[in-house]
């Protein structure tokens, strides 16, 4: 059985379904550097727009958050979706939940006119849900400079991802 897929705005996140977005994000993310759950809800950077799946008890037992974000590239800026926290319980896993999940993700993303989703993943995962490595992203700006970063792109729309330098203004995710 194919199970409910839930969005949910930040902005109504309440104290309780933050507790137990944190849960899931201690539970799934455990390397030290990832103790910053222990205390909110993302990882750098807060995002407007979460989907989960609940299990039967009605616990949280999958989670994708979305960034909203501008890329520029040769003088244009693109809309992108960025991709982060994805994370399945460990008891859950292998059942597609991200695959399903990022199906919904990038239906909502193409309605509200995002051209590109990207996220910072591995391969072997993303790749069915066709994501695809990229080379050309740069990150930052401001005093630090622009620093070259490994991506994976899917996209939304009729656009081609631009084949010189495209610019990721502000922090990653």
């Amino acid at each position: 059985m194919k199970p409910d897929i839930e969005y949910i705005p930040d902005d109504s996140v309440n104290d309780v379904l933050d507790q137990e977005l944190r849960v899931l994000l201690t539970t799934c993310f455990t390397k030290p550097r990832d103790l910053v759950f222990r205390n909110r809800r993302y990882f750098r950077e807060p995002y407007r727009h979460r989907w989960v799946i609940r299990d039967n008890q009605g616990k949280i037992v999958a989670h994708i958050g979305v960034h909203e974000k501008k890329v520029e590239a040769g003088g244009c800026m693109f809309r992108v979706g960025g991709i982060a926290e994805v994370c399945v319980h460990p008891d859950c896993r292998g059942k597609g939940y991200v695959r399903m999940m990022l199906q919904c993700v990038h239906g909502w993303l193409s309605e509200k006119g995002f051209t590109f989703a990207f996220l910072f993943g591995d391969p072997l995962v993303y790749g069915s849900s066709g994501y695809v490595q990229i080379g050309n992203l740069f990150h930052g700006g401001g005093e630090h400079g622009w620093k070259q970063v490994k991506a994976m792109i899917r996209e939304l729309s009729l656009t081609s991802w631009p084949s010189g330098d495209v610019h990721l203004p502000g922090p990653t995710f």
